[in-house]
């Protein structure tokens, strides 16, 4: 109404003002313009002023004094706008006559429980700013809800307008008759023959305060929660069969100083399914389709049910090209008890792959993104694989998002697939301090960049990978350069080749080990989940032996030169190397040196993770490993336990029986070495990245190849994980089950920060 008003003075005005100032706006020059307030003056003249386009010293205009008035209403400034000249030193001076709106001075509440600076934040008006009625009736509405929200159902709020203590600024009082607050006593179903009220409250938001919960004791019932809650549990009865269950009523029930909410329902009659078809099938068989279907005769109908077959049905028509497929299911009663469903489907036409569009890639090549692609042109559309291509852009570690839809093509029956990726940075340096329980404080440096470009400018955006690492520490030195190649010759294999020098002294008080050579390697994924990959290396081992050592260490002293190739298969459909939740691994490997050293050794390990409620995780790991050679098998080709990795109560590769060990107690390790982990995590304080596990881990090491006969090793135990971006903190506390002379029974703390040990 305001609105219109304004606008016919608007237009009364302008009439006005052309039809008897038509001469002299042709005739008349600007020589001044001001501002004029009727009423306080409550915005600044600079800010009227921007809202005009009529300048001094330009030609009187009607069109443009009509735009001025537009500009001026439209800013939301003023109430009310007139424009009146007078002659001004050989010109006219323009005057616009204005009234301002209202700036809000003072916010106040009358009749509020609630903490006035929560109301004050909920209307979402601001002091020394102009407001309307829309703005203040949007403030009633929020306030409105708030009170709803903490249980007040029967708020009334009025609000009202007065001068402030102010000149020229506005005082809204909200006036609040908050009602009687509802607080829940308990929750109760009336005509619920088949389900149980425990059932049905579980399926309810609006739940009863308790003691221990603090955080709800001061809210009341929330009426649109409970809106919501009768859905929810008229939805629960129809997934359960029941069709024309019904919440008829609920009634509130004085209970002391609560109230006690008691639902009624009528469930009608429990249906199953008599018959299911499907119609309209052209392109594909029945029997191809109705084993997809969770609805089939004798089942007990639900509408979850019903939407599960829909997104099958969906999902096997789009993996066959049919993208624009669409299914209507028809629900009709045979019976009392009894219905019969029809899929009625429209098939469309099979559609295929026209043009793949990439976009968003600023530095990445396109091809590095089409070789990821499971779909190519003049493929047949399939939903499945856009899904796969979608993970593999994502698994990349290129790119923060990865949008792939499909499209109209411009040629009938075809389908485009656009592809938009949002590029990150993909070169990092990392550097500063991690610690173990292993090797104590270690500083380390990483130089990544994983999107690297070996041949050609800028050397980004090839997909390839190159790695400048150093860790530094008390117990341990260690260099390495790695460069991978992942499609060698724009084939899926990954080339990879590095150097590397370690000087390890953490293995033992009673020896140094240091390790220097270079790789070459080759892996050929064969699959979506699994890879082969072959690896070839030449490496210079030196131990140095303390002097005070006994002889059987000491005959380890020396220098070894020896060139290693190894083969490994690999299974994997884990979700996520950073915290995995479902899936599984398994590697099978072997190798075989030669050289000063000559061995030969297979290596089996699986992993598998189940996703359990309430984010819980359980884990089972485990490894076996055995190797033999011609002569004795040297200190660094055999096996050891204990530690951080694998058996947590004992120390890192104190694991090991008496017989393992020499004449003074120092471990020598064995030629097999089995062992596994059995792990449960569950998430603490509401934290994603904080989760605590509690695990037992077992094993057995023995001195010969190919032998489980040596001592079974075992401990449990409790542990915290914290997930960082610079990198995973494990801590563990465990208690050996197995000692002996050389392993005390006590607990044992293992500490992982920061980085990764070898």
């Amino acid at each position: 109404m305001i609105f219109h008003i304004r606008e016919l003075i608007s237009a009364t005005f302008i009439f006005i003002f052309l039809v008897l100032g038509q001469s002299a706006l042709h005739a008349e020059k600007i020589t001044d313009i001001s501002i004029q307030y009727a009423g306080a003056p409550t915005v600044d003249q600079a800010a009227l002023i921007t809202q005009i386009r009529s300048k001094v010293g330009s030609k009187l205009d009607e069109m443009e004094i009509e735009e001025d008035i537009k500009n001026l209403y439209s800013s939301g400034l003023v109430e009310n706008v007139r424009v009146l000249t007078e002659p001004n030193e050989g010109g006219v001076r323009v005057i616009f006559l204005v009234r301002t709106r209202a700036i809000l001075g003072e916010i106040s509440f009358i009749g509020n429980s609630l903490a006035t600076n929560k109301l004050r934040k909920e209307t979402e008006l601001e002091i020394g700013e102009a407001f309307d009625d829309t703005l203040l009736e949007k403030g009633r509405v929020n306030l409105e809800s708030l009170y709803k929200r903490r249980g007040f159902s029967n708020v009334g709020i009025t609000y009202k307008v007065g001068g402030a203590e102010r000149p020229g600024f506005s005082r809204v009082t909200f006036v609040i008759d908050e009602g009687v607050l509802e607080r829940l006593n308990k929750v109760k179903f009336f005509g619920n023959e088949s389900i149980s009220d425990r059932i049905l409250s579980g399926q309810m938001h609006v739940k009863a305060s308790r003691a221990y919960n603090v955080f709800k004791k001061s809210r009341g019932i929330d009426s649109a929660e409970l809106e919501e809650d009768v859905v929810r549990v008229e939805e629960y009865y129809r997934n359960e069969g029941y069709i024309n269950a019904r919440v008829t009523e609920v009634v509130r029930e004085p209970a002391g100083d609560k109230v006690d909410l008691v639902i009624h329902i009528n469930e009608g009659n429990r249906f199953t399914v008599n018959k299911v078809s499907v119609s309209g099938i052209k392109a594909v068989s029945q029997k191809d389709v109705l084993p997809l279907l969770e609805m089939r005769e004798g089942a007990v109908y639900s509408s979850e049910g019903i939407s599960t077959d829909l997104i099958g049905l969906r999902s096997y028509y789009a993996n066959n090209g049919y993208s624009n497929v669409r299914i209507s299911p028809r629900v009709d009663s045979s019976s009392e008890t009894m219905v019969d469903i029809e899929y009625a489907v429209s098939e469309g036409v099979q559609s295929t792959v026209e043009l793949i569009n990439i976009s968003g890639n600023d530095r990445t090549l396109d091809k590095v993104i089409r070789r990821e692609l499971a779909l190519a042109p003049g493929d047949v559309y399939n939903e499945t694989r856009l899904d796969v291509s979608r993970n593999r852009l994502m698994g990349l570690g290129f790119f923060d998002g990865v949008n792939v839809t499909p499209t109209e093509s411009a040629t009938p029956d075809r389908t485009d697939i656009s592809i938009e990726v949002r590029e990150k940075s993909t070169g990092t340096v990392n550097f500063g301090a991690g610690f173990s329980s292993i090797d104590n404080l270690v500083g380390f440096m990483d130089i990544v960049q994983t999107n690297f470009r070996l041949f050609g400018k800028p050397h980004v955006g090839g997909g390839e990978k190159i790695r400048l690492g150093v860790q530094y520490g008390r117990r341990r030195k260690d260099f390495q350069f790695d460069y991978t190649q992942p499609w060698l010759f724009d084939k899926r294999l990954a080339f990879g080749t590095g150097l590397y020098f370690r000087d390890l002294l953490y293995l033992s008080d009673k020896y140094d080990q240091t390790i220097g050579g270079g790789y070459l390697s080759l892996r050929r994924p064969l699959g979506e989940y699994t890879s082969l990959s072959f690896k070839a290396s030449l490496e210079n081992y030196e131990i140095d032996v303390d002097s005070n050592s006994s002889n059987t260490l000491r005959d380890e002293e020396g220098e070894y030169d020896r060139a290693l190739f190894a083969v490994n298969y690999v299974i994997n459909t884990t979700d996520s190397q950073y915290l995995t939740r479902r899936g599984h691994r398994v590697s099978l490997g072997t190798d075989v040196s030669f050289g000063d050293v000559e061995t030969y050794g297979v290596q089996l390990s699986g992993s598998k993770y189940f996703l359990l409620p309430f984010d819980t995780i359980l884990s089972i790991n485990g490894q076996y490993r055995s190797v033999d050679g011609n002569d004795n098998v040297p200190i660094f080709e055999r096996e050891f336990l204990g530690g951080a990795r694998n058996l947590r109560g004992y120390e890192y590769r104190e694991a090991s029986s008496p017989a393992l060990r020499d004449e003074q107690g120092e471990p020598l390790g064995g030629r097999t070495a089995a062992y596994f982990t059995a792990e449960y995590s569950f998430p603490l304080l509401n934290l994603k990245k904080f989760r605590g596990h509690v695990f037992y881990d077992g094993g057995i090491l023995s001195n010969d190849a190919w032998d489980f006969g040596g001592d079974y090793l075992s401990d449990y135990g409790i542990g915290l994980d914290l997930y960082l971006p610079m990198g995973p903190i494990r801590l563990d506390v465990a208690w050996p089950m197995q000692t002996n002379e050389w392993v005390e029974d006590k607990m044992r703390f293992q500490f992982n920060m920061g980085y990764q040990f070898r």
